[in-house]
């Protein structure tokens, strides 16, 4: 009997001595309120690249109507090769001209009930890489029958032309955000925790309507091409 006394006595001490350990080790195993490492600020930072243009594709066509489709179409088609060999003379790559469409359709009496002709349409897409060219470029295909067009795109060649510089310039613009906000928090700017780029930079074309008509050699001037670099930078705070 003293024994099993004994025994009892000796679970109910080390009982205590568990219940009043476990509670300790939860209590230190917690950061302190305030001072964990999950503190973060994400701040989006920008940039605008500008750049000229170093090349532009000009659209033009020629549109024919005739009483019935084949004949509008065979009119199409010879005014359309007269058009390219101007182009091709002036010494524009037969690589640099694509064709952009074809249409044809028909053209209807004032009650919208009878066929009175059909008319053809067919543009090409010209790459002028010397932009000095495009004035005498449209000059040329308007004089050998070009009687459409939808304008000029300026693009750059190269499209990631300044992307680097831009990108450094967007963190450093997320870099200054944080640490006004960091700041104003009462913390400080701790090391890098993920930087997400935004889309891809594109330089969107800029369409720019031209005057094919006239004596006078077709004025062009091209514009400045921007477009915005964006990143996403996560700081952990200290």
């Amino acid at each position: 009997m003293k024994a099993k006394v004994s025994w009892g006595t000796a679970g109910l001490l080390l009982g205590l001595i568990a219940a009043l350990t476990l509670p300790s080790l939860a209590q230190t195993s917690s950061p302190s309120p305030g001072t964990g490492s999950d503190r973060s600020v994400t701040v989006t930072g920008s940039a605008t690249i500008r750049s000229a243009p170093d090349e532009a594709v000009v659209t033009l066509g020629v549109q024919t109507q005739a009483p019935a489709a084949q004949g509008a179409m065979q009119q199409n088609a010879s005014g359309m090769n007269d058009v390219m060999k101007a182009i091709l003379g002036d010494g524009v790559k037969p690589a640099d001209i694509a064709t952009a469409w074809v249409n044809l359709y028909p053209n209807y009496d004032s009650d919208g009930t009878a066929i009175v002709s059909y008319s053809a349409q067919n543009q090409v897409d010209v790459t002028v890489r010397d932009l000095s060219e495009i004035g005498s470029i449209i000059d040329d295909a308007v004089g050998a029958g070009a009687n459409l067009s939808s304008g000029i795109q300026f693009q750059l060649s190269d499209q990631n032309q300044g992307v680097e510089r831009a990108l450094n310039e967007a963190v450093a613009n997320a870099r200054a955000k944080a640490e006004s906000l960091a700041s104003a928090g009462d913390a400080s700017l701790g090391s890098v925790v993920t930087i997400t780029e935004g889309s891809a930079p594109q330089y969107p074309p800029v369409p720019f309507a031209a005057d094919a008509g006239g004596a006078a050699s077709t004025p062009i001037s091209p514009p400045t091409l921007e477009t915005q670099v964006t990143v996403t930078v996560v700081w952990a705070l200290v």
